[in-house]
């Protein structure tokens, strides 16, 4: 069924940078359910659950409601749920409600993002230490 949403500029499928075929969800379709690829994504329209892919483009006008996982994810629309690939891009389009873990994340200025930037590995931080601050009492001043 997916089938017939994959477009082909010069022989009926979209193709991505990499040369691999873009399944596309057109603006008009409304899916509730998962999503499993092992290729990449664009939606441009509606998605009511989970998706797993490659690569993630969210359209300016997608809204997406779920937890996304996936290698590379470009928002230009909307998406409430968590975030979690290698690569994040958000755009000045974009309104992203969740957590997002990343390695590589980038904001535009003016998207729009509530939720919690997590990175992947961590932070090596270090040991927290104790700090004994002397306190002194101070006289009031003679006015």
């Amino acid at each position: 069924m997916l089938q017939k949403l994959v477009k082909n500029v010069s022989a009926g499928h979209a193709s991505s940078a990499s040369g691999t075929i873009v399944s596309i969800i057109a603006a008009d379709v409304r899916i509730v359910g998962n999503i499993i690829s092992q290729g990449d994504l664009q939606i441009d329209g509606q998605v009511e659950g989970n998706i797993t892919c490659q690569t993630l483009v969210v359209g300016e006008l997608a809204r997406i409601s779920g937890e996304v996982t996936a290698e590379r994810v470009k928002v230009h629309g909307e998406l409430t749920g968590k975030i979690n690939a290698t690569v994040i891009s958000i755009t000045h389009t974009a309104r992203v409600l969740g957590d997002v873990t990343h390695e590589s994340l980038e904001v535009e200025v003016g998207a729009q993002m509530e939720g919690h930037c997590i990175r992947k590995g961590g932070i090596s931080r270090p040991e927290p230490r104790r700090i004994e601050v002397a306190v002194a009492e101070l006289e009031p001043a003679e006015t």
